[in-house]
């Protein structure tokens, strides 16, 4: 058998006997004797299922930690021993999660920007840039000089434009030079985007929307290999019928390009966001006449490149100010994707893009982590660049992942982002 196989043993009576009989000696024995990702598979089940457990009416009040807790330095110590070989472990464990139809993947920023769009702080120092230079243009269309009543055409004319007050106009310059100097935090970037909401309002979205799709052509190799994961599949243990690829999509983006991707596949999906108050969805042609179809939740806004009505739909730009504008509403997009996806432990989440820089979301992510221990998501992250071009040691490895494991998140290290692609598609 392939040392790095994962999936259930054969020797399941001794399993069950060291797992549910809480034989120490036993389960010590069987992690010796099995190959990793046995040991792994049969620990991650078990964990699974006590907290499968509480989630059913008669066991709710069920502290499922203890039991959990009991066998995590068996996990621990068997990925100390694996090192660098962790990744090929993870892959092959979310390619059981996914194949149950219980893997989501979460897209953040870098997957736009490997389509060629702009990084989080591009954005807003090119809002920032518009605001200060051209102000907001009020504009209104009137009849060309060369317009008849039989024959009639129209311009669009500039009738105002509308500034920053001084005040403004002075803290957008400083957050403008914070970004240039490439020392602009999250909170300045906030800032920044916010003074450009004030100014522009709602319009601001059809700065972004144009900004976002002359810079992004096209999907990007990653929005693609997920697309070629979202087709219909059959799960044997669950009811009958067709179950998406992904559990869902959760985009921390404003692009459609990731529905384009599904469109290339000809998968049916809706694209779900805030719009009024509530969670509004957008399926496409061939949702509409589906039974199924793969979801995906944009979490602070969602401007397709098609023309669409953007007036209503609510955007922020990170989950500390969802949380400021909604005032913690317990009914948002990210709320449902938090308590169905995200703090679910039962469901995994592979991130994809993300540089985790959103503390408010990362606090969410510790408190989920702190409620279910042993059970983590994924990430995809590059080394840093003190590692890069060599293979990690265990400590170096474990040095790095820290912040990561904090909020419950085991990363995938790889050396350059072209490697992501090839990553998705062998969780097929």
């Amino acid at each position: 058998m392939d040392p790095l196989y994962v999936g259930p043993s054969q020797n399941q009576q001794a399993w069950r006997a060291a797992l549910f009989g809480k034989d120490d000696a036993l389960l010590s024995q069987l992690a010796e004797s099995e190959p990793p990702g046995v040991t792994h598979f049969e620990i991650g089940t078990y964990i699974n299922g006590l907290y499968r457990m509480t989630q059913m009416p008669f066991f709710q009040d069920h502290d499922a930690r203890p039991d959990v807790e009991r066998v995590l330095p068996t996990v621990r110590a068997l990925r100390q021993r694996l090192g660098w070989r962790q990744r090929e472990l993870d892959i092959g464990l979310m390619r059981w999660i996914r194949r149950a139809s219980a893997l989501s993947v979460v897209i953040g920023a870098g997957v736009t920007m490997a389509a060629g769009g702009p990084s989080w702080s591009e954005l807003v120092h090119l809002l920032l840039k518009v605001a200060l230079e051209r102000g907001h243009e009020i504009t209104q269309m009137v009849p060309t000089p060369d317009s008849t009543p039989e024959h009639a055409t129209f311009e669009r004319q500039v009738i105002r434009v509308e500034r920053f007050k001084p005040e403004d106009e002075e803290e957008a310059r400083r957050v403008l030079a914070l970004i240039e100097a490439q020392q602009a935090d999250t909170e300045a970037l906030m800032r920044g985007a916010q003074l450009c909401y004030d100014l522009f309002g709602q319009h601001l979205f059809t700065q972004i929307t144009q900004i976002l799709y002359s810079r992004a052509l096209q999907p990007s190799p990653i929005h693609r290999a997920i697309a070629e994961l979202a087709h219909a599949q059959h799960v044997p243990d669950r009811d009958p019928g067709l179950f998406p690829g992904w559990d869902s999509i959760i985009s921390y983006n404003f692009d459609d390009l990731m529905g384009e991707a599904l469109t290339e596949q000809q998968v049916p999906h809706a694209a779900w966001a805030m719009r009024r108050g509530e969670i509004v969805g957008d399926p496409d042609e061939l949702a509409k006449g589906s039974d199924w179809h793969q979801s995906i939740l944009y979490l602070h806004g969602y401007t397709p490149r098609r023309l669409f009505l953007i007036t209503d739909v609510e955007f922020v730009f990170s989950t500390a100010q969802y949380f400021k504008v909604y005032g913690g509403q317990r009914s948002g997009i990210i709320d449902r994707a938090l308590n169905q996806y995200l703090a679910n432990p039962v469901h995994v989440s592979l991130y994809v893009g993300c540089s985790f820089s959103d503390e408010a979301m990362n606090d969410l992510l510790r408190e989920a982590a702190r409620r279910y221990p042993g059970r983590s998501h994924f990430a995809i992250l590059r080394l840093p660049d003190a590692l890069r071009g060599q293979e990690p040691t265990p400590d170096q490895l474990e040095e790095v992942s820290a912040r990561y494991h904090d909020m419950g998140v085991q990363p995938i290290w790889v050396h350059d982002y072209d490697e992501i692609p090839e990553i998705i598609r062998s969780l097929n």
